[in-house]
C-alpha cells in the first residue's frame, strides 16, 4: 500500500491528501491509486506538460481463475501482483488499479524507445509478471499484457495518449498476450482496433472445412489452411509431419531437412504442450527446430483410420506460451480433418 511519504512527493497528491485521507486516494483492495486519481494525476501531468510514459496492464485471462478458483483467490492475487509491481516501479511512478484485472503504470524519464523497453522486459523476468502464485493450496501462474505510449511524444492530449495505449494493448492482445507493445508511429499509426480482431473458434472451424471441400490438391489445402490459421492465431510456424516423418513447413509445404524422432513423446489425451525454449530444446525432436527458434509448441498425432499417420505442430517463437482452449481445439480439429482426408485418398 502506497505511503503518505511516497504520493507527497507529486505535487498533485499533496495538494490532493491536504484535504483527503490516505485510504480515500487508494484502491481498497490492492492498495495503490485507484482509478479515479491515477486518471486526473495523468490529466494534471499533460496540464502541466510533464513528460512520462503510460502503459495499461491487463492480467491474461483473468476470469478464468476466479471463475475456476474462486474470487478469494482471485482478490488475492491481484493484490499480490498490484504490491509487487508498485515495488518493482519504486521511484521511478506510481501505479494505478484501471479497473478490474487492469492496472496502470506512470513512469518518468524513460519516454525514449531503448529504456521503456528494459523497464518493460524487466518486468517480465523479475518474477512480476510471467509468476507463479501459491495460495491455499493452488499454483497459478500469472501473465499479463502491456500495452505502452509517451507523452508528448506519442500524442499531445490526454484522449490521444489513451487511444494509442489502448491500441497497443489490444495489439499485444491479439498477438497472444503475455507480452508487451511500445508505440512506434512507423509500426502502429494506421493500426484500426477494428482491423485486429481475429475470427472465433466457430468461423475458423467453419473456413477449415471450407477450404477441404473447395480444393482438390492435398498440398494446396494445408498451405491455404496454414497461411488463414497463422494469421488468426499469431503463431509464427506450423508444421505437418507425415507417416514416413517427413518434416514440411506446412505454409509452404517445403520438404525441410530434420532428423527427428518423435516415438518418445508422452502424449497427455493427444495433446503435447511445451512452454519453455529450455523444455522444447531438449525434446525428442528440439533439435531440428532449434534453427527455427522456436520456445513453445503444441503438438498432436493424426490418426486416419485410427493409425498413427504423423503429427501436426503449432509453434510459436515467443516462450512461455500459454496455449488457450482455442488454440488446442482448432489443432485437435485440423489433426481430425487431415486424418480424414488421408483415410479418404487410400
Amino acid at each position: 500500500m502506497y505511503s503518505l511519504e511516497q504520493l507527497e512527493k507529486y505535487d498533485y497528491f499533496k495538494n490532493l491528501l491536504k484535504t483527503n485521507k490516505l485510504d480515500y486516494v487508494l484502491d481498497s483492495l490492492t492498495g495503490v491509486i485507484s482509478r479515479r486519481y491515477i486518471l486526473e494525476f495523468v490529466k494534471e501531468l499533460i496540464k502541466n506538460e510533464i513528460h512520462f510514459t503510460m502503459a495499461i496492464v491487463d492480467l491474461d485471462y483473468f476470469k478464468d481463475i476466479n471463475d475456476n478458483y474462486g474470487h478469494v483467490i482471485g482478490d488475492y492475487i491481484l493484490e499480490a501482483f498490484a504490491n509487487d509491481l508498485s515495488t518493482f516501479v519504486g521511484e521511478k511512478g506510481l501505479v494505478g488499479r484501471y479497473g478490474g484485472d487492469e492496472f496502470m503504470i506512470v513512469v518518468f524519464g524513460m519516454n525514449d524507445y531503448d529504456h521503456i523497453h528494459l523497464f518493460y522486459e524487466s518486468i517480465f523476468k523479475k518474477n512480476v509478471l510471467r509468476k507463479h502464485y501459491n495460495y491455499l493450496d493452488k499454483d497459478i501462474f500469472l501473465t499479463g499484457t502491456i500495452g505502452s505510449a509517451a507523452y508528448p511524444d506519442d500524442a499531445k492530449d490526454y484522449d490521444g495518449l489513451f487511444a494509442i495505449s489502448d491500441k497497443t494493448l489490444y495489439r499485444g492482445k491479439i498477438k497472444g498476450r503475455n507480452c508487451y507493445i511500445i508505440y512506434v508511429p512507423e509500426k502502429h499509426r494506421n493500426l484500426k482496433i477494428e482491423k485486429l480482431h481475429n475470427d472465433d473458434l466457430a468461423t475458423i472451424i467453419f473456413n477449415i472445412n471450407a477450404v477441404f471441400e473447395s480444393h482438390s490438391s492435398f498440398d494446396q489445402k494445408l498451405t491455404e489452411i496454414s497461411a488463414y490459421i497463422k494469421d488468426n492465431l499469431m503463431l509464427d510456424k506450423i508444421y505437418y509431419i507425415d507417416l514416413n516423418k517427413n518434416f514440411y513447413d506446412m505454409e509452404t509445404m517445403e520438404l525441410l531437412a530434420r532428423d527427428i524422432d518423435l516415438d518418445s513423446i508422452k502424449f497427455s489425451n493427444d495433446l503435447y504442450k511445451r512452454d519453455y525454449a529450455g523444455e522444447v530444446n531438449k525434446m525428442s525432436f528440439g533439435p531440428a527446430i532449434k534453427d527455427d527458434k522456436l520456445a513453445s509448441v503444441l503438438i498432436t498425432k493424426i490418426f486416419p483410420n485410427n493409425n498413427d499417420r504423423g503429427y501436426l505442430v503449432f509453434g510459436l517463437h515467443r516462450a512461455e506460451m500459454i496455449w488457450q482452449n482455442k488454440e488446442i481445439a482448432i489443432l485437435l480439429y485440423l489433426a481430425k480433418a487431415i486424418a480424414l482426408e488421408l483415410a479418404n485418398k487410400k
